[in-house]
């Protein structure tokens, strides 16, 4: 299952720079009547020396006009400096304060970090420095957007921030939050900022980095850490193959809930999964869960296939299915679905379409397995028949370039989209009986 995280575009100026050019100057002269010649050297040689006095003259007057075209010796008056503008005086203060607060969560500077809050806000803020301490915060940048113009005591302002756990050069997560500033002795001091719905910022956590993953929990699941995280990493290293549309995360973030975070976290909008992604902002898994490197595995494919971005519901059956096929790596999933799936055919509960879009909200668990199995059993047609890379390509084409089945079909299988269908829901029925 897969949520996703709303944003808005990143402001960019754009600052223009002029020249000038200083044109050359040139001069002119007449001469009058020459006087008769008198005896002396001949005309040819009087005529050299009046060519060597003319080249003196020439040289001379060339490095006068060169002096005088040098651009240093041109006075150009100065523009006067512009004043800045209410809304320009108050994001300056927010971004010194911002700025100094992401050096803060960065150094381990607990009093600096706290230094633009105010007091009320100190115990959030204290433990959301302690969960992104914990998550290996690598890189951590904040900036005012969308000014308000009036000049007032105190100010909404939005604040863009981009961070990076566990590696300074991974792509930034993004978040976009609202927030109140007002001036206190020179600087601006937050009095109110939005608590998102991330594991970081709701809960006190504990966390371990390893070779592809940090994993966090609360104090009550520190004990599994380790465990989950030898998952974690074994998974990455099955999902980093399939990260065929651009390069795996540096780290996979995965959260461990207990019972209370499951119903907070993300608003607890999981339809009765055991895990979940959120894309670059994480994975969260339910502690009481078996088969964890599989379980992983399918929420890292989420990951690498569709990053944050969301696919429509009626592509559930193609998105959960690839997710499906990448974990069942042992067959050990298949076995798992297998029996529900027996049990739903023969409740008459499938027409015989593959393109399942999504389960209902009444579904029972075993429907709920029943229809995840058959989303597997799609998708593992599809690579049998047509080999894995084909697979992933028809993947691409139709989730990720958003092209229907039928083109598709045509163009990554070379043939129609309705016999392909028929020809999976009868490999189905007969897995099935």
């Amino acid at each position: 299952m897969r949520t996703q995280e709303d944003d808005e575009p990143r402001p960019v100026e754009f600052v223009g720079v002029g020249g000038y050019g200083v044109p050359l100057p040139f001069t002119s002269s007449s001469a009058g009547p020459v006087p008769p010649p008198e005896p002396g050297p001949s005309r040819r040689r009087l005529w050299l020396i009046a060519a060597g006095i003319v080249l003196v003259l020439v040289a001379a007057l060339y490095l006068t006009v060169a002096r005088a075209a040098r651009p240093e010796t041109v006075a150009v008056p100065s523009a006067p400096a512009r004043a800045k503008s209410p809304a320009e005086v108050k994001a300056d203060l927010i971004n010194a304060g911002l700025a100094a607060q992401g050096e803060a969560l960065l150094g381990g500077d607990l009093d600096g970090y706290l230094a633009s809050v105010d007091a009320a806000l100190h115990e959030e803020f204290t433990q959301r420095f302690h969960s992104l301490r914990a998550l290996r915060v690598a890189r951590w940048t904040a900036q005012a957007t969308g000014m308000p113009e009036e000049a007032d005591d105190r100010w909404s302002v939005t604040v863009k921030i981009g961070y990076c756990l566990g590696d300074p050069g991974c792509e930034p997560v993004e978040l976009v939050l609202p927030s109140t500033w007002t001036v206190r002795d020179g600087r601006a001091v937050a009095t109110a900022f939005q608590r998102t719905v991330l594991p970081w910022d709701l809960t006190a956590l504990q966390g371990v980095a390893g070779r592809r993953a940090i994993v966090a929990a609360p104090a009550s699941l520190a004990g599994h850490l380790d465990r989950i995280l030898a998952a974690a990493d074994e998974a990455a290293d099955i999902a980093d193959r399939y990260a065929r549309w651009g390069p795996p995360p540096k780290r996979y973030v995965v959260y461990l809930a207990g019972p209370e975070q499951w119903r907070t976290w993300w608003n607890g909008q999981v339809d009765g999964a055991g895990s979940y992604s959120a894309g670059s902002y994480g994975v969260a898994i339910r502690a009481d869960q078996i088969g964890t490197v599989n379980l992983l595995a399918h929420e890292f494919t989420h990951v690498v296939s569709l990053g944050d971005e969301d696919s429509p519901r009626r592509l559930w059956w193609l998105t959960e299915g690839l997710a499906e096929y990448v974990a069942d790596r042992d067959g050990a999933w298949t076995r798992d679905r297998l029996p529900a799936v027996r049990r739903y055919l023969r409740a008459g509960r499938w027409d015989g379409t593959v393109t399942l879009d999504g389960i209902p909200a009444d579904a029972s668990d075993d429907d709920r397995r029943a229809r995840y199995g058959i989303a597997l059993l799609t998708v593992t047609c599809l690579a049998q028949r047509f080999d894995e890379e084909k697979m992933l390509a028809f993947f691409g084409s139709v989730v990720r370039q958003e092209s229907d089945p039928e083109a598709a079909s045509m163009n990554v299988f070379g043939t129609e989209w309705a016999p392909v269908a028929e020809g999976c829901a009868a490999q189905i029925r007969a897995r099935a009986k």
